[in-house]
């Protein structure tokens, strides 16, 4: 079976350790707010994708690490609808349709650019990197704890 995408080098695929703190504090909030079921899912994707990044090339890793992430964000979803104000829940879709398309984009411009010059490629996917780092890891996950931190609905006690 022919490999569809596209193999990023080891140093410039590093470049995604710096949106870990995006992920942790993710964990953090969704701690905090008792989501457990999310928790455990962010942690998990925390450890599948340290585990990616340090080995693109395997691919049930790859696998593991989409399907949590796919996982997490349907988990994130199913939050919006049920527990946020009608507003919170607008932002949250709409940041997370605009990393959907940011990131079947990427998907794209990856198979176009696939076979371009090497000093190119190069620049190429260290961009790619960098778009994907924001759109794909910070844009959701900070989108997501600051509608949780501001537009669940405020519980008074009696």
């Amino acid at each position: 079976m022919k490999e569809c995408r596209l193999i990023i080098p080891q140093p410039i695929s590093r470049i995604a350790f710096y949106s870990t703190p995006c992920i942790i504090q993710c964990i953090y909030v969704s701690y905090s707010n008792e989501y457990t079921f999310l928790t455990i899912g962010l942690s998990c994707l925390f450890g599948s994708s340290i585990l990616f990044w340090n080995n693109i090339q395997n691919k049930t890793i790859y696998n593991i690490d989409r399907t949590l992430a796919v996982s997490v964000l349907s988990i994130k979803s199913y939050i919006a609808y049920n527990d946020f104000s009608i507003q919170g829940a607008k932002i949250w879709y709409t940041s997370l349709l605009v990393s959907a398309i940011a990131y079947i984009l990427s998907l794209y411009l990856f198979q176009i650019n696939k076979h371009c010059i090497e000093p190119d490629k190069s620049q190429i996917m260290k961009q790619a990197v960098y778009y994907h780092m924001f759109f794909i890891h910070f844009l959701p996950t900070t989108t997501f704890s600051l509608c949780v931190l501001r537009y669940l609905p405020i519980i008074e006690d009696k």
